[in-house]
Order: C-alpha cells, then structure tokens, then sequence
C-alpha cells in the first residue's frame, strides 16, 4: 500500500505507515510541497494510492468520481497534533486490515468507520 499524506496531518503520521512495511509520503515532500492541488495529488493516487486527508473535498470527490481510488476521511475536529499521532500509532494496523476490503473509511477520535 502506498499512503499520500495531507498537508494538514503531521508529517509524521507517513513514518507510521512505513514502520508497517508501506509506502508512504506526506505532500510536503511532493515537488510542489504542501501548496500541491487536490488533482495532483488525486492523480499520484490513482495507481494504488491511499490519501489521508482532513479535507473535505477528497471525501465529495470520492464519492461523485471515486477518485481518489483509496481514502483514509480524518474526521478528528481540532485534535492536537501529538494526539492525532498517538491516535495513529494505535489504530493503523487496524486501518490497514480494513483497506483490505474497504475504499473509504472514516477515522474518528473513538472509532474507524468503513463507509465502502
């Protein structure tokens, strides 16, 4: 699995997943950085890519296009940022089971929901 981390998740959340034995990278590392357009990073999805994103044009977009093809819908509200990590560190292997079967889950601060 390869994982395409936003601009408004920690950075570190990318080194969680590849501790898992994933691919990861947060938008910060792209070439246009964390100014990179929601299509552009749609477009690095599109061959087996999973987005992580807070942003709510992700979640619309994949369910009017289905673009991106994987989406991670953080749904935290203003969570601090060590704690989005610990939440993370917690709960990814059970993110990475669930996207064995499912294209949209959406992670809350007490559960994982899969969508579809």
């Amino acid at each position: 699995m390869r994982f395409i981390i936003d601009a408004h998740l920690p950075k570190s959340l990318a080194k969680i997943f590849t501790e898992l034995g994933h691919d990861a990278i947060h938008t910060s590392e792209l070439p246009a950085g964390n100014a990179t357009n929601d299509n552009d990073i749609i477009s690095i999805a599109t061959n087996d890519g999973i987005v992580v994103s807070k942003d709510e044009d992700f979640y619309q977009s994949f369910l009017l296009y289905g673009k991106p093809p994987q989406l991670i819908h953080v749904k935290v509200g203003n969570m601090r940022l060590k704690e989005v990590i610990g939440l993370f560190v917690t709960i990814a292997p059970k993110i990475i089971d669930l996207l064995a079967q499912h294209d949209l889950l959406e992670v809350h601060r007490d559960k994982i929901i899969a969508i579809v």
